[in-house]
């Protein structure tokens, strides 16, 4: 896959490499991308790269392409049929659940909302969409001043979800390409997994940033990828269970999230 292309972007919730939907769908641009594999703008960020370094990387891609203006990677040239934006369109994806969500997302000023929705799906798909759009949900808060814990329910949501293997369908496959079926199932789920692993890494940054004790728990990608070494998916689930798990507890658990939450609350309450 060309990992600059807009379906290995945050803000397309509907695709990451061999799943997904058939069209993609840039939640910054508002339209639903026909050719999701051949396109990028400027604002593209990269899902399958952790924090930092994704925003290196950005900061080099908008050097060659516009933000305003979705373009095929190559030529830089706009071809108005690999996008959409037409009633008839968007409404065709709305029939999707995910693609509901993700077309829901920010449009009536709740993003939280859209998030919460897409945590009600059981499904590979929405674990996509619920950590990239996650992903870039927290970013934007923390950019604007706000709290690591901006992301506290995403994070507790996530860690949840990661308790569980995702299934991943035939039909949620966009493409099988020269592999066998189950190899391909099994790597979909792997980055799947380890775009989860990415998100909860994401706001266990911003913690450290922020000075909290939970931000101790760094690295969480690379630990996984050491520990598990080639793509077995039993042993990372393991992993995740046996070592994540219990160096994120120690720091955040159950009490401490609760107390969190209420503060948090508390706050909007008060405004």
């Amino acid at each position: 896959m060309k990992l600059q292309s807009c379906q290995n972007c945050w803000f397309n919730g509907l695709q990451y490499g061999s799943i997904g939907l058939p069209v993609g769908y840039c939640t910054r641009h508002r339209k639903v991308l026909n050719r999701s594999d051949e396109t990028t703008c400027g604002l593209h960020i990269r899902k399958d790269l952790g924090l930092a370094r994704a925003q290196q990387v950005l900061m080099r891609h908008k050097e060659y392409y516009e933000a305003d203006k979705i373009v095929r990677i190559e030529s830089k040239a706009v071809v108005e049929s690999d996008f959409s934006s037409s009633d008839k369109d968007v409404k065709i994806l709305c029939r999707d659940q995910v693609g509901d969500a993700a077309v829901e997302y920010g449009l009536l000023g709740s993003k939280i909302e859209s998030l919460a929705q897409l945590n009600r799906i059981s499904s590979a798909r929405s674990d996509i969409a619920f950590s990239s759009l996650g992903r870039a949900y927290v970013r934007n808060c923390v950019r604007n001043g706000g709290r690591w814990t901006s992301g506290i329910h995403m994070y507790w949501w996530t860690k949840k979800r990661l308790e569980n293997v995702p299934s991943v369908e035939v039909g949620d496959l966009r493409y099988s390409g020269s592999l066998q079926l189950s190899r391909q199932t099994d790597l979909a789920i792997w980055s799947v997994m380890m775009l989860q692993l990415s998100f909860i890494e994401d706001i266990v940054q911003y913690a450290d940033e922020q000075k909290d004790e939970i931000g101790q728990v760094k690295d969480i990608t690379n630990q996984a990828a050491l520990a598990v070494p080639i793509f077995n998916i039993r042993k990372l689930s393991n992993w995740i269970k046996n070592e994540l798990f219990p160096a994120l507890e120690a720091r955040l658990d159950y009490k401490r999230y609760s107390e969190i939450s209420r503060d948090l609350h508390k706050d909007v309450d008060d405004k």
